[in-house]
């Protein structure tokens, strides 16, 4: 049984290892001193749902539909349509306005995973 105000959830083998390993890696480091990997692996949570919220908040009528080789799907409700944003090179351009500094493009950027490619990238 959980302690009180804890709940328990059943993660992937696979989940579990990279988790594992990340934590202890960042405790080699000294960048998770004196944090259980329980509470490791809650902060994480909290961090993409946190994301995922101020996100919603930026852009409340765009939506990522999805993620595919070079292409970012974005559902944008005001003009009731998808549209694409790729990745040129160091750049992402949006498919439908064909510009690389509009809204789509703005709010595809501010996807963790993107902006996490694109930072990369430019490195």
């Amino acid at each position: 049984m959980p302690k009180e105000g804890f709940s328990v959830v059943t993660i992937t083998q696979d989940a579990y290892d990279k988790a594992h390993a990340r934590y202890v890696q960042k405790l080699k480091s000294k960048e998770v001193e004196g944090k259980s990997f329980s509470r490791y692996v809650n902060d994480i949570i909290m961090e993409k749902i946190e994301a995922d919220e101020n996100l919603a908040l930026q852009a409340p009528f765009m939506q990522k539909v999805g993620m595919q080789d070079n292409s970012i799907m974005v559902k944008d409700n005001k003009l009731g349509r998808i549209v694409e944003v790729q990745v040129h090179g160091k750049d992402l351009i949006c498919m439908f306005d064909e510009k690389k500094d509009c809204v789509h493009v703005g709010y595809a950027c501010a996807i963790p995973e993107v902006y996490r490619i694109m930072s990369e990238r430019k490195r």
